[in-house]
């Protein structure tokens, strides 16, 4: 089975999961667009004055007089609206991913139990078993993303030392600054590739961490170990999403019309399909996930009505978890 078949079959089992929880997906989708828009919405209104009364100051201050009153208490209030901003900002940003956090879990909670177990799920158990697991994949969530932005601070400073050189090596040896620009061409290809890699062993860390029970550093050594030799179609998968999200926002950039309304519209319906893409995304990492344990050989927990969570009875993977063909 070729690359791109495999990974097109793992979307339609998503989406078929997706089709066959609608319900249940219908509320979590619904708790996305409304979390989403709301914070949005916030965001313009709330940041909006502020812009207003910091580009007035600012043309204030270029009429006042240094050291005077009037231009310490201009500077005094830029300084108050700056620490508003940002701290507005913050808060948006926390409840921005608090929001895609718990929409995430319950996503993958939805789907692992449609793939593994063909078992019914009620909001009301899946609000219960969100609350009983949320810090596993927030642990997890937390690693991962400290992971990122160190690979990121590396990567970038690696870059920008290579260019520094480049800049004071350009009129004494053009042969050194040719060298050292294909050093940075290829740095910056393998870089993207190896985070697209790191990228499934992250995003895999995460369905882990909801689905077993391992957080942190373990899940993402599990999602190191079960992965290999699948890297490639994850890779391919979240690559298929990027482009499903360009190539919209490409699209809606085509629009006409550079008023504002009609910009802050583009931005309110680019960030919803954005978040939108990103459940089907959590539900197609969740058959993923099955995938990758099918491959290394593992076994898994299934889910059992009663229990209060996972069962413990493992199945052979040998044969198939569960039938593809989602009524």
């Amino acid at each position: 089975m070729s690359l791109l078949h495999s990974s097109i079959e793992i979307l339609k089992a998503a989406l078929k999961i997706i089709l066959k929880n609608g319900k249940i997906m219908s509320c979590i989708a619904l708790f996305i667009i409304l979390t989403q828009s709301t914070l949005f919405l916030s965001n313009i209104f709330s940041i909006k004055p502020l812009i207003v009364d910091i580009v007035i100051e600012r043309n204030l201050l270029q009429n006042a007089t240094a050291n005077t009153p009037e231009f310490d208490k201009i500077i005094a209030q830029i300084k108050k609206d700056f620490e508003i901003f940002f701290g507005l900002e913050f808060v948006i940003i926390i409840f921005t991913l608090i929001s895609s956090l718990l929409s995430s879990i319950a996503t993958i909670l939805v789907s692992a139990i449609t793939y593994a177990g063909k078992q019914e799920i009620t909001l009301k158990d899946l609000l219960s078993r969100i609350v009983r697991i949320w810090k596993r994949p927030t642990i997890t969530w937390l690693y991962t993303s400290l992971l990122s932005l160190i690979f990121l601070f590396v990567y970038v400073g690696i870059l920008i030392g290579i260019m520094q050189i480049i800049r004071t090596q350009m009129t004494k040896s053009p042969v050194v600054v040719l060298i050292l620009a294909m050093l940075t061409l290829f740095i910056s290809i393998f870089g993207l590739i190896y985070l697209f890699r790191l990228s499934v062993t992250w995003t895999l860390a995460i369905v882990i961490s909801v689905v077993e029970d391992i957080k942190g550093i373990k899940a993402i050594k599990k999602a190191e170990q079960i992965s290999k030799g699948m890297k490639r179609q994850g890779a391919l998968l979240i690559s298929l999403m990027s482009i499903l999200n360009l190539g919209f926002s490409l699209g809606m950039n085509m629009i006409l019309g550079n008023s504002v309304a009609v910009q802050i519209i583009k931005s309110f319906v680019q960030i919803n399909f954005a978040a939108l893409i990103s459940m089907y995304s959590n539900a197609a990492f969740t058959v993923f996930y099955f995938r990758c344990k099918q491959s290394f050989g593992e076994k898994v927990e299934i889910f059992d009505g009663r229990f209060d969570g996972y069962s413990q009875i493992p199945t052979d993977l040998t044969a198939p978890i569960v039938d593809d063909n989602i009524p």
